[in-house]
């Protein structure tokens, strides 16, 4: 018998054996001890980063989000770079369950390890919600007042993060960033008007932003197609369309001020639209004075050329149709109200026309 193989024999396999146990005992160790590493990289996500309006934002997780879908909410807000390198890290470190349904502060400058830690950790108890409506044609500043008045937070304190907040949503990418070139709101026509569950308590951060990622929902990828089709940015649209908004009470004539809008543009004439001018005054009604038409603001298209400096409402799914959708079948260059009941207008190609119509409903 050959006694050095089969000590040799013996050897393998205690060693083999000893490197399957080693490697079992650090499978072990590390399914212990993570649970621990979380709870602690959930600690040093607060301890380490910066805090104040200006590095937090509230994220608000639905139950069984899949991974993917989170990866992008988190990039959309600007706290990760690339959403593909955010899941392999989850997959090398481990992560490979569900993140925990929650409302989460998190904080810009967080790690994607911290990130991770955080959304995984378990929380106290179910977020408490309640439910917001906000109506198509809404401004920022309703909307602020608003909240104020269920009692959320001040109408300032809205307007402030509106305005200074940092969000990040590739279509607010034309917004001017310092001075606003004059708009009253940064955010104004972004805003999109639906009902929405709001976390208790709520932060002017965490709303915004959800009210922002629903209009990145509703401004898809058809209509951004057809945005380029029209050679106009998605401000100038949102613009259209909240013009649309306040213009119109009679959804068949959406398209038909699109089409009196668009052709204005087209051959260079003014607006001259009394929903631009009510957004400065602050007012609601039908018919404006003619002093009231010659307020000095960039809003006023009576006194200034092409589109108003910004939008002046929050235009619904419809109003963004149709400035994406103007009628293509007529020629229209004016409308006048005829009928304040009911919100209709008469339509009219020429200046005469427009006219005689305006001088028969006002005496109506």
């Amino acid at each position: 018998m050959n006694w050095s193989k089969f000590f040799n024999v013996i050897l393998w396999f205690f060693g083999g054996a000893f490197n399957i146990a080693l490697v079992v005992l650090v499978i072990l160790g590390v399914y212990h001890i993570s649970p621990l590493g979380e709870a602690q990289g959930a600690q040093w996500a607060y301890d380490l980063t910066s805090v104040g309006p200006d590095y937090e934002i509230e994220f608000v997780l639905e139950e069984d989000t899949p991974v993917a879908e989170v990866a992008q909410m988190l990039h959309d807000l600007g706290l990760i770079n690339n959403p593909n390198v955010f899941m392999v890290e989850r997959f090398m470190t481990g992560s490979v369950d569900y993140y925990r349904a929650g409302t989460y502060m998190l904080n810009f400058n967080m790690s994607t390890s911290q990130l991770h830690s955080v959304l995984r950790r378990r929380q106290s108890g179910q977020a408490a919600f309640t439910v917001v409506t906000i109506p198509e044609g809404w401004n920022v500043r309703q909307i602020a007042n608003y909240f104020e008045s269920r009692g959320f937070f001040s109408a300032e304190e809205f307007i402030r993060i509106a305005n200074t907040g940092h969000f990040s949503f590739d279509f607010l990418r034309d917004i001017p960033t310092h001075g606003m070139d004059g708009r009253l709101y940064r955010l104004e026509g972004y805003l999109f008007p639906d009902t929405y569950h709001v976390t208790i308590p709520a932060t002017p951060g965490g709303i915004i932003t959800q009210m922002l990622t629903q209009f990145g929902n509703v401004f898809d990828d058809e209509m951004r197609a057809r945005e380029d089709d029209l050679d106009m940015t998605i401000d100038e649209i949102v613009n259209i369309a909240a013009i649309i908004e306040m213009e119109t009470r009679v959804a068949a004539e959406r398209a038909l001020v699109s089409q009196v809008v668009h052709r204005r543009l087209d051959v260079g004439m003014r607006l001259e639209l009394c929903s631009t001018v009510a957004y400065v005054l602050d007012v609601r009604r039908d018919r404006l004075l003619y002093v009231d038409l010659q307020i000095q603001s960039p809003f006023n298209t009576y006194r200034n050329s092409g589109l108003p400096v910004g939008p002046i409402a929050s235009p619904g799914r419809a109003a963004l149709n149709a400035a994406l959708n103007p009628r293509t079948d007529t020629t229209y260059l004016f409308f006048v109200l005829r009928d304040p009941a009911t919100g209709a207008h008469h339509f009219s190609h020429t200046l005469g026309e427009h006219n005689a119509a305006n001088a028969r409903y006002r005496q109506d």
